[in-house]
């Protein structure tokens, strides 16, 4: 995590003020005063104290002189990662706000922003904070000539307080001395001193109580801690494998979409294909308007040379034939002839008809009548032929003119008919065809072969509607050598190639998860910590008590619970510091070298870091193991700041958290100063570093400079006033 912009407002004696510290190695220089301890408070405020906080150490922060609205404000620019991130905290009790941005996520909720924060340094508490990554002046200055100062702070950095192990033992120690060696004493009377025993008991059982919760408290830190550094494993391999999924899925998309862009430039370059072959073979040289043109004329002419034909036929077929007259006057000379034969022989009959009636016989008069009308009869029939005379006399006067009629229209039906013939022909002759239906077979060819051409101008049109690209063959081979990369990248990546979906949904399943084993593993370690943290229990206080019970009983008997009390405080202790030491031992004798290294210039290469924090060096001069105790002072400061910083990769689980110096190194020389410094420089490239001092003999070496102005009159006169 480095810090790229840091903005306090209303906060102490800074008003609104804005640093931008390097990535490396920040010297942030002013005078007493000029609010340097100001930013180390404003650093642990962002970074470990709720936005709702309260109290007098708040209220303290205020700005000297501000009105009552206003209220501690620090924001905070960081980069971790890769990814950006911005802090911003209102201390306004209750109501205090903050916002806190990692990448794409955001939240508001204060619990939610101290976890993301603790997980982005590693360091879950300001005590952790300032017991590691926050190195003051006053901690070096009580290394000097007492290695049991340096083992004291190694372990007040490792459990994130200020309890100093060493001197409560020396304390213990000395009250068990002092148990075996003092005199009796009266203790008062007896009720008094069983009521007082009583009251005692309770106090030492909740007092050894607390001890041991602290120890089982420490065994689940650690725990935690390791759970932690699983769940974050795999986490992170979790999202690796939900990456290359998602990456699969997309790829499986531009596969499928180069594939359908490869098929339709296919088929658009088989149609600019096949649309060429058919522009170059033509049935007809001749154009389509033009070759219907013609087409029509000569079916027209094919008919009138039909019709003519048909007329000359007609009249060569069918002669035209001179009809007879009927003969109408004999038949008419008949007819008159038996009507009057029939007459007379009727009245010629009529007188025997009386007679014949008298004797019975009447039928000799028919026949006359029967006569009369046979000839009535043949009169009809020759009136009747001569009307058809007249029909027939009107026929052979048509006749007649039809004959004149053809003889003068037939030369010119000829005429026209080889007219046509010449026009017929000399139309053939232009479109190469030896007659009509074999043009009409030409025409009806070319419009085919028109229409599959305009069917394919079509097609072609549809698929490049929206495609500008004309070198259609190209984006073919383009398209399709995308494809084979995609699906070349799907086959490297194996199973999760072959089914990206189902692969996706089945590492975000297990993404889920992991990340709320991570989460409860964080809030665990949260948890556990903050409960050694919140453990107030003090051994000299149960000590105390124990001394005190001893007191209202038998004075040896007294004397012997309290020396067994003391021990058994003594063991506790020692457990409960071995446990959390042995851990931190091993791995600051395998971190440490490498430093010790680069300090001394290659002088000491190797440590050893026994359980109780003692450290010896190897010296090649003497060829064995000397202690820290007989180095000099300020390899015994360098060799307490290496511890410092690999404690730190400890505590954080290799995060690398901002480091702030408030000048360690004033009461140094300037070239142990320098050689402070360079040690500053070689911890750049893990970690941002923050110095505040009062001196410019840092400038040369950092990456960057700020300087604080000093307070101005004005400044003191409005604190005067303020107070």
């Amino acid at each position: 995590m480095r810090i790229t912009r840091l903005h306090l407002r209303d906060l102490k004696r800074h008003v609104d003020q804005t640093i931008e510290p390097a990535p490396g190695l920040t010297v942030i220089r002013g005078p007493n005063e000029a609010g340097k301890t100001t930013i180390q408070r404003a650093l642990e405020l962002a970074l470990y104290r709720r936005c709702t906080a309260a109290g007098a150490e708040i209220e303290e922060l205020r700005r000297w002189g501000a009105g009552d609205d206003a209220r501690p404000v620090v924001e905070m620019e960081f980069e971790d990662d890769g990814r950006n991130g911005r802090l911003v905290k209102n201390f306004r009790g209750a109501k205090g706000t903050v916002s806190l941005t990692i990448g794409e996520e955001t939240t508001t909720d204060p619990a939610q922003a101290d976890t993301w924060l603790a997980e982005l340094t590693g360091i879950p508490t300001v005590e952790f904070f300032r017991s590691t990554a926050s190195v003051r002046h006053h901690e070096v200055f009580r290394l000097v000539g007492d290695e049991g100062n340096l083992r004291d702070r190694l372990q007040a950095s490792i459990s994130g307080a200020e309890r100093g192990v060493s001197v409560a033992r020396k304390r213990l120690d000395g009250a068990i001395r002092g148990l075996k060696t003092a005199g009796p004493k009266n203790p008062g009377p007896i009720k008094q001193a069983e009521d007082e025993k009583a009251r005692l008991e309770v106090e030492l059982r909740r007092g050894e109580e607390a001890l041991g919760r602290l120890e089982r408290d420490r065994e689940i830190h650690v725990s935690a801690l390791v759970r932690h550094q699983a769940a974050d494993a795999a986490v992170a391999g979790s999202k690796e494998q939900l990456r290359q999924a998602e990456l699969a899925i997309r790829l499986t998309a531009e596969r499928a979409e180069a594939e359908a862009r490869y098929a339709k430039y296919r088929e658009a370059s088989e149609i600019r294909a096949q649309t060429s072959e058919l522009e170059r073979t033509h049935p007809s040289k001749i154009a389509l308007p033009v070759l219907r043109t013609q087409v029509g004329r000569l079916r027209s002419l094919e008919l009138e040379i039909t019709e003519y034909r048909a007329d000359l036929a007609a009249d060569e077929e069918i002669p035209l034939l001179e009809l007879p007259e009927p003969r109408w006057k004999p038949i008419v000379y008949a007819g008159v002839l038996l009507f009057v034969i029939g007459l007379a022989v009727y009245g010629a009959l009529a007188f025997q008809l009386i007679g014949r009636v008298i004797v019975g016989v009447a039928l000799e008069p028919l026949a006359g009548l029967v006569v009369s009308l046979v000839g009535i009869l043949v009169l009809l029939y020759a009136w009747r032929r001569r009307d058809w005379g007249k029909d027939v006399r009107r026929l052979n006067q048509m006749r007649e003119k039809q004959i004149e009629r053809r003889l003068r229209g037939r030369s010119e039906v000829e005429q026209k008919l080889k007219d046509a013939e010449r026009v017929r022909d000399r139309l053939l002759a232009e479109i190469v065809q030896s007659d009509v239906p074999a043009a009409e077979a030409l025409l009806a060819a070319e419009e085919e072969h028109l229409h599959k051409i305009a069917l394919l101008r079509a097609r072609y049109e549809q698929l490049m509607r929206d495609d500008p690209r004309t070198d259609v063959e190209r984006a073919r081979d383009e398209a399709a050598a995308e494809a084979e990369r995609k699906a070349a990248a799907l086959a490297g990546m194996g199973e999760i190639g072959r089914e990206p979906g189902r692969a996706k949904e089945r590492f975000e399943g297990r993404l889920r998860t992991e990340t709320d084993e991570r989460d409860s593993a964080v809030r665990g370690e949260a948890a556990a910590a903050a409960r050694v943290g919140q453990n107030d229990v003090d051994a000299l206080v149960v000590a105390a008590a124990s001394e005190a019970l001893t007191e209202v009983t038998e004075r040896l008997a007294a004397l012997q619970r309290r020396l067994r009390v003391q021990e058994t405080v003594l063991a506790a202790l020692d457990a409960a510091e071995t446990a959390t030491m042995k851990k931190a031992t091993r791995f600051l004798e395998q971190r440490m070298g490498r430093d010790i290294e680069r300090i001394t210039g290659g002088r000491y290469r190797r440590i050893q870091v026994e359980d109780d924090l003692e450290m010896r060096v190897w010296s090649p001069e003497r060829g064995d193991w000397v202690p820290a105790a007989q180095l000099s002072q300020g390899t015994l400061d360098q060799l307490y700041l290496a511890a410092r910083v690999e404690l730190v990769r400890l505590v954080t689980n290799d995060r690398r958290p901002p480091l702030l110096f408030d000048d360690p190194f004033v009461t140094y020389d300037d070239a142990r100063a320098a050689h402070a410094v360079e040690l500053l420089k070689g911890l750049t490239g893990d970690h941002q570093i923050l110095y505040l001092t009062t001196s410019e003999r840092y400038d040369a070496a950092a990456d960057r400079v700020i300087v604080l102005p000093a307070p101005t009159a004005v400044d003191t006169e409005k604190a005067a006033a303020a107070g």
